[in-house]
């Protein structure tokens, strides 16, 4: 009954014996364990299901025992950070240490937009409905797709894989520090001229860490390939709209063997575009420029009216020679206020607001600027997205009309950080996915921008 699992064939005869004598167990003392079902996952691994059990403690024990003893899998992927890392921590304002806590939640939050991209299934994440497992309707399902079972008993695709109210997550993530570099101290206030109100920068978590995941090698295989897409388009940990989190894959111990996609479904079972992020609404830009002098960031908006402050400029100081500045301010600011929207509600809408009682996060995310390693080379990359929802529907056309503006060629951004023409030698934009930009993407596009990616970003 058991699938076939690349490992000992000696373990394989263990297993069926534990099968055997569990269901032997169940068979005369059926009020420990009123139904079990052995699950085969493509033929990759094996894992045992213990549903509706009672004061089946053991049971449950058992079939972890046997997932984690026998068919699990551990992968070791090292991490740089190129800016600061923010997980948060014990004290408001300081990330103490790198929490896990902090990894996971930007982890399913992006595995939420691809699977939402390849059409798949994922509930609101505010909803009453997002109610967790349900044994009952497990067993009461008749599809033979284990996937849409789960479904039927309550489990979106990603609490599949993530965890849900009584359904663990199919993995085990740890992280371990392997070299702490110097750590930022000085928080930023940045307010570029004319403005009253600015934004304020943390010192996050700066070095080299380790992410272990323990899993099932189908598991493990769609958390390598969203890490790599995080790596090329993403980031790590909170505060993505300020900066934080742009990453490097070091090294990969250990990667899957089999680079599965993420997921697949049927042009039938699809679901259509919602108000959440969505990979379908996504556009990426990458920004690369050549500054003639390692002095360029002094006369970015909002940085250069620090300079009379000297912890902040010794601080700015440390993180040029670091190799990151945060120019994410200044592009904000640029872009939210150098134009005459058409809606005091569209600006609030689209680069969020925490006002009395409302609370609206941006649908536009611009990182610090990086210097790539090893050469003279700056990036600076992002994405915005726009939702499906009454707003996304209603101000679409002008949002569209204005980054096609701002965001149509380099010139325009290196202006908007204070350079001229004189002060670099090249300059690149790019924009994902192409050719259409800004536009809605049809789920073909979108997964073929997935294999493209993944095909470039190889870490073996």
């Amino acid at each position: 009954m058991f699938s076939r699992c690349d490992f000992h064939p000696q373990l394989q005869t263990l297993l069926l014996s534990i099968q055997q004598a569990l269901t032997i167990a169940l068979q005369i003392n059926n009020s420990i364990v009123t139904g079990f079902d052995i699950i085969s996952h493509r033929h990759l691994y094996t894992r045992i299901t213990l549903i509706d059990f009672d004061v089946g403690t053991s049971a449950e024990k058992g079939s972890s025992f046997l997932m984690e003893y026998f068919c699990a899998r551990t992968m070791e992927v090292k991490i740089k950070t190129l800016t600061p890392l923010w997980t948060g921590g014990v004290e408001t304002g300081k990330v103490d240490r790198i929490h896990e806590t902090g990894i996971l939640g930007s982890l399913r939050w992006w595995m939420e937009v691809l699977v939402r991209g390849m059409g798949g299934q994922v509930k609101d994440p505010t909803s009453d409905d997002r109610s967790g497992f349900d044994a009952e309707k497990y067993q009461k399902s008749q599809t033979t797709d284990e996937r849409q079972r789960l479904r039927d008993a309550g489990l979106c695709d990603v609490s599949q894989i993530f965890g849900a109210t009584g359904w663990k997550r199919k993995f085990r993530l740890s992280v371990s520090v392997d070299n702490e570099s110097w750590q930022p101290s000085v928080s930023l206030s940045i307010k570029p001229e004319g403005r009253t109100r600015g934004w304020y920068l943390n010192p996050g978590w700066l070095g080299e860490f380790k992410i272990t995941v323990n899993g099932d090698p189908e598991t493990l295989a769609k958390l390598y390939n969203l890490l790599c897409f995080m790596e090329t388009y993403g980031n790590l940990g909170a505060r993505p709209q300020l900066g934080y989190g742009i990453f490097r894959i070091i090294k990969v111990e250990n990667p899957p063997e089999s680079k599965l996609p993420f997921f697949f479904y049927e042009e039938r079972e699809r679901q259509p575009l919602e108000e959440f992020p969505d990979l379908r609404t996504f556009t990426f830009f990458k920004l690369r420029f050549t500054p003639r002098n390692s002095t360029w960031w002094y006369t970015v908006p909002g940085i250069r009216e620090l300079r009379g402050n000297r912890n902040s400029w010794a601080e700015l100081e440390k993180l040029a020679q670091n190799g990151m500045i945060p120019t994410t301010p200044a592009l904000k600011n640029y872009l939210r206020y150098h134009h005459q929207w058409s809606s005091p509600a569209l600006p609030h809408w689209l680069f969020g607001t925490i006002r009395h009682e409302e609370r609206l996060r941006s649908k536009v995310a611009f990182s610090w600027a990086y210097r790539l390693e090893n050469t003279d080379e700056w990036e600076i990359r992002g994405w915005m997205y726009l939702p499906q929802d009454k707003n996304g529907r209603v101000f679409r056309r002008e949002i569209v009309s204005v980054f096609q503006d701002k965001l149509g060629r380099p010139q325009t951004l290196l202006t908007a950080l204070g350079l001229e023409a004189t002060d670099y030698s090249a300059a690149k934009l790019t924009l994902f996915p192409s050719p259409n930009p800004w536009q809605i993407h049809p789920i073909p596009d979108v997964q073929g921008f997935l294999e493209n990616t993944l095909q470039e970003r190889s870490h073996d």
